[in-house]
């Protein structure tokens, strides 16, 4: 199976805004070396808790590609594919 990307740009008048100096807001983000058990863990996890809201194995499936959701991306792309797919499956199981 391959992912196909979704557009969730945000919307509304805070998609404008410009951040402030002081901006309590402001997204910080580092990166650090992780191995691949690392990795799959954390996709397990964010797989689990997008499920457990409601998402459906194909809406998680694709935020994965999507470069706005920042950490599901970075394991896409360190991981590929049939990664993504083997941490979707240990949520939902099997071509569920």
């Amino acid at each position: 199976m391959t992912w196909q990307p979704v557009d969730i740009a945000p919307r509304g008048p805070a998609a404008d805004k410009e951040l402030e100096q002081d901006d309590p807001f402001e997204l910080v983000a580092v990166t650090y070396p992780v191995d691949e058990a690392a990795d799959f863990e954390m996709a397990r996890c964010i797989v689990e808790e997008y499920a457990l809201m409601g998402w459906g194995r194909e809406q998680v499936g694709r935020l994965f590609t999507t470069p706005l959701y920042a950490g599901p991306h970075d394991v896409y792309r360190r991981r590929g594919d049939e990664f993504v797919e083997r941490a979707v499956s240990a949520v939902f199981g099997e071509g569920n």
